[in-house]
């Protein structure tokens, strides 16, 4: 069985029951000494002045185990109040990866594990040596990844080390939920769509084909695609009829150049409609009850963005993809499955020969992307800043699915294990 860090992942292979997840309170802590509403309290050492962080957290044990509210009391080391800011989180963003992350503990052997990547909130305490970049009281947001230790900024409060978590200040247009979903699945597009950049593959000219249209990265994606790579042709996007309808609502600019494959009808051969465009050089869309023509003339896809996972399209690759083009997957060969996958979970033989050779061997390049949130990596492309930037100035905005209390997190994670989200499902953090 894989391993990270010394935790037994599952590899995905396997079939687990999943049993239906609860949250329950646990008795409540011995009462913490609090001086105020940042939740600190101090204390005279013989040495040093010291600060208390008391927080509330909802953790689990297991992935088939309930989710638990958990509570800890604990003294901030002097670099701590020196170089970290303390964020009281007010909302959570749920990705795909905390299920992952969570799917990957098939045993309580391990303690407490926290859940949430991003999160938006507000400045209670800002380190002695940061007090020229933030202040008391910045309402903000950013990403909280740490996925090998176990924590998550699902929880009253988070200890922030900039040079280490991305975190910007909220534009007052964009709702406190809004933010708490923006930046980890616009992070991940804007990388991804910049690796293919850099490989001279996206232009304002590619052929570009998106598989999973209405899942929160693709949204992303297709909002920079449009608005910030100035793409002019038309865009082709594989989702459900329901999806094609709401991104027309959504993105009623986008619609003229939008081409949509109805998944529900392919499944498991979205090669087949795919060549049936390409071949016939011509595209339906149904108006009304009206099946209107249109003309197709783009050919092969030069960029294939998927956010679905499966070999279909892979395996017929040279009738679908343009030499010299890019099929990037967030998944990998295996059709996602947010009961079962896990986490880290390794490619296949394939999957690796493709990637190491996919240029040589198949006439084009085979991405498996993963991404890396770690403000350190911001310093090649100043993601971060330009992220924000494009959240402040409107050119990409956050789609909310459903909102959730924390309290009722297990049902936040059971509408996301149906794959059927249509953008982001936020959790609101109760005030401690």
């Amino acid at each position: 069985m894989p391993t990270y860090n010394n935790i037994p992942l599952n590899d995905g292979n396997t079939a687990q029951n999943v049993e239906p997840m609860t949250v329950v309170s646990q008795s409540q802590p011995v009462t913490p000494i609090i001086s105020d509403d940042n939740k600190f309290r101090s204390v005279s050492t013989p040495d040093k002045y010291a600060k208390f962080l008391t927080t509330k957290a909802l953790v689990f044990r297991c992935k088939t185990g309930p989710l638990e509210f958990s509570y800890d009391d604990r003294r901030l080391s002097g670099k701590e109040t020196k170089n970290y800011l303390i964020v009281q989180v007010t909302y959570v963003g749920l990705n795909p990866v905390d299920k992952l992350i969570k799917n990957g503990y098939p045993t309580p052997t391990h303690g407490e594990i926290g859940l949430g990547r991003e999160y938006s909130g507000i400045v209670t305490h800002v380190g002695e040596n940061l007090d020229k970049d933030w202040k008391l009281g910045d309402e903000v947001y950013g990403i909280y990844y740490h996925p090998h230790l176990g924590v998550g900024c699902l929880k009253s409060s988070i200890l922030i080390d900039p040079r280490l978590d991305p975190i910007i200040l909220r534009p007052l247009h964009i709702t406190e939920q809004e933010a708490a979903g923006s930046l980890f699945c616009l992070g991940a597009a804007f990388n991804m769509l910049d690796k293919i950049k850099n490989k001279n593959k996206l232009t304002p000219g590619s052929n570009i084909l998106i598989i999973g249209g209405t899942s929160s990265i693709a949204m992303a994606t297709l909002q920079l695609l449009i608005n910030y790579y100035s793409v002019e042709t038309k865009i082709t996007i594989v989702t459900r009829a329901s999806g094609a309808i709401k991104l027309q609502k959504l993105f009623p600019s986008f619609t003229s150049q939008l081409i949509f494959v109805d998944y529900d009808t392919c499944k498991n051969k979205l090669s087949e409609p795919l060549q049936e465009i390409i071949q016939n050089e011509k595209y339906v869309v149904l108006q009304g009850n009206n099946r209107v023509e249109y003309p197709y003339t783009q050919g092969k896809f030069d960029v294939t963005l998927d956010f679905i996972g499966g070999y279909d399209v892979v395996q017929n690759s040279k009738t679908l993809i343009r030499k010299g083009g890019v099929y990037l997957t967030t998944v990998g060969d295996k059709l996602a499955n947010y009961r079962k996958d896990t986490f880290g979970a390794y490619d296949s033989a394939s999957a690796n020969s493709r990637r190491m050779f996919g240029s040589m061997l198949w006439s084009y390049s085979y991405i498996h992307y993963y991404f890396d949130p770690n403000a350190k990596t911001a310093s090649s492309n100043n993601w971060i800043t330009k992220c924000g930037d494009l959240i402040r100035n409107g050119s990409v905005r956050c789609v909310i699915d459903k909102e959730y209390n924390w309290k009722d997190t297990a049902d936040a994670l059971s509408y996301l294990s149906t794959q059927q989200a249509q953008g982001k499902v936020i959790l609101k953090v109760d005030k401690f």
